[in-house]
């Protein structure tokens, strides 16, 4: 789903579990995604969240793939991003994602770009 987001807005993907969280300084917005691992955010995405520096008025987008829930993932990351100085503005999901199937998420998408013509 990263992938297919940073090919619809033209915004750079970085992998959370191999970069500084200081990559994110240079930009206004941030899109952080993950798949629910546990009712929970991935691991490597709380560690990148919790590293961000702290900062002031940038916004964020966040979201997930599921198999059948996605628990309180997008409660536990706005906590943190909030706490980091971070508005989420958007959370957008995706449900029933396999690994070894391809999916459809043109639906979370268009909401995402919606909000960035804003």
């Amino acid at each position: 789903m990263a992938e297919a987001i940073a090919e619809a807005t033209k915004a750079p993907i970085f992998a959370m579990a191999s970069s500084e969280p200081s990559v994110v300084e240079d930009f206004d917005m941030l899109i952080v995604g993950t798949p629910v691992e546990g009712f929970r955010p991935a691991r490597e995405a709380l560690v990148f969240v919790e590293r961000l520096p702290k900062t002031e008025g940038k916004k964020a987008i966040l979201f997930c793939t599921h198999l059948l829930w996605k628990g309180r993932v997008f409660k536990i990351l706005e906590k943190k991003l909030s706490s980091k100085g971070y508005d989420t503005i958007l959370s957008v999901s995706k449900k029933g994602v396999k690994p070894d199937k391809p999916a459809d998420f043109s639906d979370s998408i268009d909401k995402i770009k919606q909000v960035l013509e804003k």
